[in-house]
């Protein structure tokens, strides 16, 4: 499967807790079909010597997508 747009959609921080949520819109290729799916992901705000938010913002919503079972992908489009 392989991923051919990442978009971030409602990001908000929570400054009780320091953490960003958003929504990320994945469009990967699947059975060279085009599968869209809407992940929901928080990571946090400032960690020290992390990567820039955008970068981690995606990369955890592209980990939670591969972590997803055929089933929950299916579902989730």
């Amino acid at each position: 499967m392989r991923i051919l747009s990442a978009r971030i959609h409602r990001a908000r921080r929570e400054r009780a807790t320091g953490m960003v949520s958003a929504v990320v819109a994945l469009t990967a290729l699947r059975d060279d079909r085009p599968l869209r799916v809407f992940i929901a992901v928080t990571v946090p705000g400032r960690p020290v010597g992390a990567a820039p938010l955008r970068d981690r913002v995606l990369g955890a919503a592209k980990l939670a997508f591969a972590g997803m079972s055929t089933q929950q992908k299916a579902r989730a489009a």
